[in-house]
């Protein structure tokens, strides 16, 4: 079920409700703890206000409800595999993250937030694609798939992230790990620090700060912010590539047979 909470948001007033909407506190600003005082910020800031009317530009003549879906769909018969349920929540935000997963009233949804696409139907593709892996993977294994442990958690990402790359192909791969080219280039050229750092590790999650979130302590660590993503995604790359496979191939697969 796709949830769209962006209808007939055109004035700057009335995206000011919008934002501060008990709906939008409870999916937004709670979980990922944005502060409130970043909306007059934005709401004053061209850079953003372009993005936002980029977007909502391009998708006023969508149904948005009925496009996610219809893409949801093709990911099914793509990987051949049905999905019980799923709810997607799309919102604007603030230009701070892209897609998540939270708990909301007791349930798993994901929450998308729509900006972050700029009004671009490749990536919109890329993000919805990487997202339908882990309503795949969560329905398989049914736990955490997030925090269980970092060697999952590389593969979970990785997975997501080359499906991105399927979905949408010849694009960098700083965009499907959704980083910078920096941290890309860092961790091709820095395989054995990373892997040294998780050394004992890999099956806890004590780790999980250092290679996944996006505050993580750098300075501590010497790793890149988001380190996992781009590390999940090589290595679930090299492995489809060895065995000439496809991500429907994998989708199913736990993490141990791909990490190794």
């Amino acid at each position: 079920m796709v949830y769209n909470t962006c209808e007939n948001i055109f004035k700057l007033n009335d995206l000011d409700d919008y934002f501060n909407s008990d709906l939008i506190n409870e999916l937004y600003f709670k979980p990922k703890k944005v502060n409130k005082d970043l909306i007059n910020e934005k709401l004053n800031d061209s850079n953003y206000i372009e993005k936002f009317n980029n977007t909502m530009n391009h998708y006023k003549d969508y149904d948005i409800e009925k496009l996610i879906s219809e893409k949801i769909n093709s990911f099914e018969k793509d990987t051949s595999f049905k999905l019980d349920s799923y709810k997607i929540y799309v919102i604007i935000g603030l230009d701070t993250t892209t897609i998540y997963s939270i708990k909301y009233n007791g349930e798993d949804v994901t929450v998308l937030l729509l900006e972050s696409t700029n009004g671009n139907i490749n990536m919109l593709d890329m993000l919805l694609a990487h997202e339908f892996t882990h309503f795949v993977r969560r329905q398989i294994f049914k736990r955490d798939i997030f925090e269980n442990s970092i060697g999952e958690r590389f593969i979970v990402e990785g997975i997501g992230c080359n499906y991105s790359r399927e979905i949408v192909p010849n694009r960098s791969d700083y965009e499907y790990c959704i980083v910078n080219k920096d941290t890309v280039e860092w961790v091709k050229n820095n395989i054995d620090k990373v892997e040294s750092h998780m050394s004992g590790k890999i099956d806890t999650n004590e780790l999980m700060s250092d290679y996944f979130y996006m505050f993580a302590d750098t300075e501590k660590t010497g790793l890149p912010a988001r380190t996992g993503y781009v590390y999940g995604y090589l290595k679930v790359k090299e492995y489809l590539e060895n065995n000439n496979l496809k991500i429907k191939d994998i989708i199913d697969k736990d993490w141990k047979e791909i990490l190794n």
